[in-house]
């Protein structure tokens, strides 16, 4: 007589968390977690990985996880991302959030912190979890660079992104020891000395520098916000200039910044940053080159050709050439042959236009 097996399979557990994570959503989590007891921590750790956390009304949904949180210390070690979005004028936020106190060090990978009004709590930025986090996003306004000085401090952080208005006031102490590698900063307003204070305490460590500012508009100021990135940030291998309005003329901020990055791999910059004479300064050891395109038109089309010729003659290493633009642009397929026969990558993004 035939032996039927009536054991059902079992499914690594390696294998449930993959599923779990880019499948179901939360609904469908919370049922699978009910399952069966193989299912239950692969379930719950893709449920609670991610947290977008909203607390400015005493939202139900909120209210009842900060205490699960609270209640349950098993589930604190799957967050991997938080992203936290404040409003202290309402006085119940600051008890709704000393949860994320009890989350365990080492735990959490990336935090985004959105306030809309009111400063930084020094209390979270002291929490276990944050105090080791690699990566942290800020948005909102700081009134004083001071409060920078102790998320500047964290022993862990790698990559930081923040919006300065060139208004903030104050100084900014030397950290102790920044590990800092890269650095996003979104100037809204206008250059000031926030920005030098800020590039002067940890701009000696950086690898990678992301800027978006409008460009074009004081002539005096432009020079002195990238005289200070030479000042401070020597020993850049990746830089990115973004202009968020079009600009009316181009001036060479790029072209001078390339003269003394010789071993820059990275370069991502807005139509205005730079002149045809950036093309002549481009390093041999540029492997990625991102341009963004206001008009309808591929401007410096020429020089475009003879850099990706240089390629071809081996005399250059790019391997990808990127443009973001609003619409089509004219002569880009030649530039699109061009790098095919040249083995470089080819990409086009379209943005929205955003009138402002």
């Amino acid at each position: 007589m035939q032996h039927v097996c009536t054991e059902l399979p079992v499914i690594n557990q390696d294998v449930l968390g993959h599923i779990f994570e880019h499948g179901p959503m939360d609904k469908t989590l919370c049922g699978a977690a009910a399952v069966c007891k193989a299912w239950y921590s692969p379930a719950q750790a893709a449920l609670y990985r991610e947290i977008f956390f909203f607390p400015l009304d005493n939202r139900p949904r909120d209210v009842l996880l900060a205490r699960t949180m609270r209640t349950c210390p098993h589930l604190r070690r799957h967050v991997r991302r938080l992203s936290l979005i404040t409003l202290w004028t309402h006085s119940p936020t600051p008890e709704l959030c000393d949860w994320i106190q009890c989350l365990p060090s080492h735990s959490l990978h990336d935090f985004q912190w959105t306030w809309i009004r009111g400063e930084i709590l020094p209390a979270i930025i002291a929490s276990p979890a944050i105090s080791t986090i690699s990566s942290i996003q800020l948005r909102g306004r700081l009134y004083s660079v001071e409060k920078l000085g102790p998320i500047l401090d964290l022993p862990y952080l790698k990559t930081l992104s923040l919006e300065l208005t060139g208004h903030e006031t104050g100084d900014l102490p030397p950290p102790g020891f920044s590990r800092l590698l890269s650095l996003r900063i979104h100037l809204s307003l206008e250059y000031g000395p926030v920005f030098d204070k800020l590039l002067s305490a940890v701009g000696s460590c950086l690898e990678s520098l992301h800027l978006t500012h409008k460009i074009c508009f004081d002539p005096d100021k432009d020079w002195a916000l990238f005289a200070a990135i030479e000042t401070n940030c020597p020993a850049l291998t990746s830089l990115a200039i973004h202009a968020p309005f079009g600009a009316g003329q181009s001036i060479p901020i790029v072209d001078r910044l390339l003269r003394q990055y010789g071993h820059l791999e990275r370069l991502s910059c807005s139509e205005g940053a730079y002149t045809v004479g950036m093309f002549e300064s481009i390093p041999p050891s540029l492997k990625i080159l991102e341009l963004s395109i206001n008009g309808s038109s591929l401007p410096y089309h020429s020089v475009l050709l003879e850099l990706l010729a240089r390629v071809r003659m081996g005399q250059r290493q790019l391997k990808a050439l990127a443009f973001t633009c609003q619409g089509p642009l004219d002569g880009l397929k030649i530039i699109a042959n061009a790098c095919r026969e040249s083995g470089v990558a080819f990409c086009q993004n379209t943005e929205p236009y955003h009138a402002g």
